[in-house]
């Protein structure tokens, strides 16, 4: 006996009904979460600067633009990792310094493409190392350690160039590593994509695995929400904190790394500010200050917010300091947004 009385024909077993349904779904993901809620101030910004500026959507601003994202980008994937874990990490910016100019010798010296890149990836693991223990072994607040961490960096980067020195280098495979596209420049698809979005999108993909596929994920997730109970069930917590710490710097230093080949130099006050813009786009995307929730697709939407705001200033001839406060005013609402969640889940 037939049940559909209607007489319609039902979806095969095991497929999902499309239509309607899904656009329901799809339009409360927009306006109930904030990854839609900024995915839809992303469009509305960029179709008022295309309407504004001419120059907005031309290939060059736009690839100028996603390479200026991606060194943000990839950084604030690990600072979104470490803050889930409960976290926080302020030294990426003089990171990004040190990395450059220590980089930049090696370079110079040995034209040892691969030596200069490992050193530098070294040079940011080895911060995080440092991090975490002074974190976790001292028990003093991430938020002091890499305070501190961050002026011991700027004062290397200085001691290095003795103050004011930039060491240019002659490699032009290193200089294509943050300047040059998939595919011969200007012929195809592939030759306007630069390579930093390509760098900035892989990364994303194998975080966005590990943060949501891994038994590591999940536990990163626990430790940030309640130590405590996560250490109760057998999660090494300073393990799973040491390993954000280390992945944090990590991708500073190729952020870095990327910074140093656009700027074709080495330079001690490189990546002043850059770290409130990767803790404005983790909590603009909507991972929590307390730890235990977070999401890379916000980071990466907030990425781009922050950097088509500034882009849009500049188009627009709004006077550049307007970006700061901008960007501190972002900072206090994300801030705001995250009290609110807290306080709605009664952790507060």
């Amino acid at each position: 006996m037939s049940n559909n009385p209607s007489g319609q024909a039902l979806p095969a077993p095991g497929v999902r009904a499309s239509g309607p349904g899904f656009l329901k779904r799809a339009a409360r993901w927009l306006v109930m979460t904030q990854e839609g809620v900024l995915l839809l101030i992303i469009i509305a910004i960029c179709i008022f600067l295309t309407y504004k500026s001419p120059v907005f959507m031309t290939g060059r601003n736009v690839g100028v633009l996603l390479s200026v994202v991606s060194m943000t980008a990839i950084a604030a994937y690990g600072m979104t990792m470490l803050m889930i874990a409960g976290e926080v990490d302020l030294s990426v910016g003089s990171l990004q310094a040190v990395v450059g100019v220590v980089v930049m010798l090696i370079l110079n010296a040995t034209h040892n493409l691969a030596l200069g890149i490992g050193v530098g990836l070294a040079i940011g693991a080895v911060v995080g190392l440092v991090n975490a223990a002074a974190t976790l072994g001292l028990g003093i607040n991430s938020l002091i350690v890499t305070l501190a961490m961050l002026n011991i960096l700027r004062g290397f980067a200085y001691l290095i160039t003795q103050a004011a020195v930039q060491n240019f280098h002659k490699m032009p495979d290193f200089a294509r590593l943050g300047n040059g596209f998939l595919g011969k420049q200007g012929v195809g698809v592939l030759g306007i994509i630069p390579l930093p979005v390509v760098y900035m999108l892989a990364i994303f993909v194998v975080m966005l695995l590990v943060m949501t596929r891994t038994t590591f994920g999940r536990y990163v997730y626990a430790v940030g929400g309640n130590p405590r109970a996560a250490a109760l069930s057998g999660i090494r917590t300073k393990l799973i904190k040491t390993v954000a710490f280390v992945v944090m710097g990590v991708l500073a230093a190729v952020s870095g790394i990327i910074l140093l080949s656009r700027m074709n130099s080495g330079q001690n006050n490189a990546g002043f500010g850059f770290e409130m813009q990767v803790v404005a786009a983790a909590l603009l995307g909507g991972t929590g200050l307390g730890g235990g929730a977070g999401s890379l697709v916000g980071t990466l939407l907030a990425v781009l917010l922050l950097a088509i705001l500034n882009n849009g200033i500049i188009l627009l001839g709004i006077h550049s300091n307007w970006q700061m406060i901008m960007n501190g005013a972002l900072i206090l609402f994300a801030i705001f947004l995250d009290a609110r969640r807290r306080h709605a889940a009664g952790l507060v």
